[in-house]
Protein backbone atom coordinates (compact mmCIF):
# COMPACT_ATOMS: atom_id res chain seq x y z
CA UNK A 1 0.00 0.00 0.00
CA UNK A 2 1.08 3.71 -1.03
CA UNK A 3 1.02 6.09 1.11
CA UNK A 4 -0.43 9.70 -0.04
CA UNK A 5 2.07 12.49 0.02
CA UNK A 6 1.97 15.59 1.40
CA UNK A 7 -0.95 15.02 3.30
CA UNK A 8 0.07 17.20 6.32
CA UNK A 9 0.45 20.29 3.88
CA UNK A 10 -3.16 21.35 3.57
CA UNK A 11 -3.60 21.04 7.73
CA UNK A 12 -1.44 24.16 7.61
CA UNK A 13 -2.64 26.25 4.26
CA UNK A 14 -5.28 28.58 5.16
CA UNK A 15 -8.54 28.49 3.48
CA UNK A 16 -8.35 31.59 0.57
CA UNK A 17 -4.71 31.92 0.13
CA UNK A 18 -4.06 28.75 -2.25
CA UNK A 19 -5.95 30.87 -4.89
CA UNK A 20 -3.72 33.36 -6.29
CA UNK A 21 -5.70 35.49 -8.64
CA UNK A 22 -7.18 39.27 -8.44
CA UNK A 23 -10.69 39.67 -7.44
CA UNK A 24 -12.97 39.79 -10.31
CA UNK A 25 -15.97 42.74 -10.98
CA UNK A 26 -19.37 41.71 -11.07
CA UNK A 27 -21.06 41.28 -14.07
CA UNK A 28 -24.41 41.25 -14.92
CA UNK A 29 -26.40 39.75 -17.75
CA UNK A 30 -28.84 42.54 -18.42
CA UNK A 31 -28.78 45.94 -18.23
CA UNK A 32 -31.60 46.36 -16.52
CA UNK A 33 -30.36 44.46 -13.55
CA UNK A 34 -27.16 46.31 -13.29
CA UNK A 35 -29.18 49.20 -13.14
CA UNK A 36 -31.21 47.89 -10.31
CA UNK A 37 -27.76 46.81 -8.58
CA UNK A 38 -26.16 50.48 -8.60
CA UNK A 39 -29.51 52.19 -7.56
CA UNK A 40 -29.56 49.61 -4.52
CA UNK A 41 -26.42 50.43 -3.64
CA UNK A 42 -27.25 54.18 -3.85
CA UNK A 43 -24.46 54.76 -6.63
CA UNK A 44 -24.92 58.36 -8.19
CA UNK A 45 -22.41 59.14 -11.12
CA UNK A 46 -21.72 55.53 -12.67
CA UNK A 47 -21.92 54.12 -16.57
CA UNK A 48 -22.40 49.94 -17.20
CA UNK A 49 -20.73 49.23 -19.98
CA UNK A 50 -20.29 46.05 -21.94
CA UNK A 51 -17.59 43.92 -20.63
CA UNK A 52 -15.08 42.92 -23.13
CA UNK A 53 -13.78 39.24 -21.94
CA UNK A 54 -13.72 37.65 -24.86
CA UNK A 55 -17.03 36.52 -26.46
CA UNK A 56 -19.25 37.62 -22.84
CA UNK A 57 -21.93 39.47 -23.13
CA UNK A 58 -22.05 40.65 -20.02
CA UNK A 59 -22.63 44.46 -17.87
CA UNK A 60 -20.18 45.69 -15.80
CA UNK A 61 -21.21 49.19 -13.80
CA UNK A 62 -18.03 51.50 -13.95
CA UNK A 63 -18.17 54.73 -11.50
CA UNK A 64 -17.24 57.87 -13.35
CA UNK A 65 -15.64 60.48 -11.90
Amino acid sequence: MVKKRHTKQWRYVTRGKERNRKPRFKTFLDEGKAKAYAEGLKLNNYKIIKSRLGLSKKFKIVLEK
